[in-house]
């Protein structure tokens, strides 16, 4: 018999807030608005660690090749901010039809 994969707290919270925002859509765009201010912290922060990265002699040549992955973080959470603040706009106007 297979083993049940026991699933993450973070995949059950952004679950839970996913199926909140299709009742809610007051819950995506908090959800939305606090993403996106993470988002603009990781980017400020990938900026810094890419500056200092780029100026180090031993990190330079390397940064060259691969300095994109430092911003991987900031633009995952931006899709993820998106993912949300289109499924609130999706239940706003659901809830504000004419």
């Amino acid at each position: 018999m297979g083993r049940r994969r026991r699933r993450k707290s973070s995949e059950d919270l952004f679950d839970v807030l996913f199926d909140l925002t299709d009742m809610f859509w007051q819950v995506g765009a908090i959800a939305y608005i606090i993403l996106m201010f993470a988002s603009f912290w990781t980017l400020d922060w990938a900026v810094g660690q890419y500056a200092i990265a780029s100026t180090s002699p031993l990190l330079g040549a390397l940064t060259q090749s691969f300095g994109w992955v430092y911003f991987l973080l900031p633009v995952m959470t931006a899709i993820l901010a998106f993912i949300f603040g289109a499924k609130s706009y999706q239940a706003f106007n659901r809830e504000h039809r004419y």
